[in-house]
């Protein structure tokens, strides 16, 4: 039976951090293939004050959301975003240091989101029962069910990424993040709703 040590919301049309907001508690892990692993229920145990922290340091990312309008979200993000060499645009919070890049559809409308660590990022790193490695990361093969991502990771990562559908296609793609305390992170990009490995990466922590 596989023991994960904190809980995210199941895979669905938007990946939510149900981690940050639930604490602890007692939570049902669904998988993408049940024939193959049936349903297991595990008891998460998370620091409520790194819960707290993280969802304070996150808090530009986790309020924006797709599709939403320019104009809309930078009167609530209250914050001049800083246009990155690429054409997507980066909010960050004075006060936390951390951010979420974003991607403008032609609308000028949110078409894609991730989120912009802060150095080290220690609040999201306390979240991880185990450091991660460049290895685990580089061994999600292109199709690899979710349950096997946990199986090789040790646990459910947070969401870090969201993005809309790309033309002429009708999957999204959410990227989850586990941080480590020198601030390295692996990132596994994941299609939505099948919950299917599309890509994988390990950036490392600052100089």
């Amino acid at each position: 039976m596989r023991s994960l040590k904190y809980k995210l919301a199941p895979l669905g049309a938007a990946l939510v951090l149900g981690l940050l907001l639930g604490g602890c508690g007692t939570a049902t892990t669904a998988t993408n293939n049940p024939t193959k692993i049936a349903e297991t229920t595990v008891t998460t145990t998370v620091n409520p004050a790194n819960a707290a922290a993280a969802q304070a340091a996150m808090k530009f990312y986790l309020a924006v959301t797709l599709d939403q309008p320019r104009a809309q979200l930078e009167t609530m993000l209250a914050v001049p975003g800083e246009i990155q060499a690429d054409g997507q645009v980066a909010y960050r919070d004075p006060d936390s240091g951390y951010g979420v890049l974003i991607r403008f559809g032609e609308d000028d409308a949110v078409f894609a989101k991730r989120l912009l660590p802060s150095g080290r990022s220690p609040e999201l790193a306390a979240l991880n029962p185990f450091p991660v490695t460049d290895k685990q990361a580089y061994r999600m093969a292109v199709g690899m069910p979710f349950y096997e991502v946990q199986d090789v990771m040790g646990s459910d990562g947070i969401e870090i990424s969201l993005s809309k559908p790309e033309a002429g296609s009708t999957k999204q793609v959410t990227g989850l993040g586990w941080f480590n305390p020198d601030g390295s992170y692996a990132v596994v990009y994941l299609n939505l709703p099948q919950g299917l490995v599309v890509g994988s990466e390990f950036v490392a922590g600052p100089g």
